[in-house]
């Protein structure tokens, strides 16, 4: 059997799944676990812990929630229709023009909210 037959059949990357589940047991069981305050509490973004936190998350990354949220769709569709591009080239340019015209006040939009400095702060 050649390498590629092996490959074929799945037996080498069964194999290196095997190696590196093995190799993430035995880190995980040779590594100390100790619980401290500090990794259970809220500290991110460089932010130190003053108290509890009054929210679940920080509202400063709501702006850049809402841009990602969405325009991750919009890059979705635009990778998925690109292969068709020839067949529906006039659809495809409507299609451009109506995803930058709603997508623009939404950009701006969360831009604007996550400029406010006010909500950065928990004082």
């Amino acid at each position: 059997m050649d390498v590629t037959s092996l490959y074929s059949f799945g037996i080498i990357p069964t194999l290196v799944f095997l190696l590196l589940f093995v190799v993430i047991l035995v880190f995980y069981f040779a590594l100390k676990r100790e619980g401290s305050d500090l990794k259970v509490s809220r500290y991110e973004a460089g932010n130190v812990p003053k108290y509890e936190a009054r929210v679940k998350y920080g509202m400063q990354y709501l702006g850049f929630f809402i841009t990602f949220a969405s325009f991750e769709p919009v890059v979705l569709l635009l990778l998925l229709i690109s292969p068709s591009v020839k067949v529906y080239a006039q659809n495809f340019l409507v299609f451009l023009l109506l995803v930058f015209g709603f997508s623009v006040p939404v950009l701006l939009a969360s831009l604007k909210l996550s400029e406010k400095i006010e909500e950065w702060m928990w004082d």
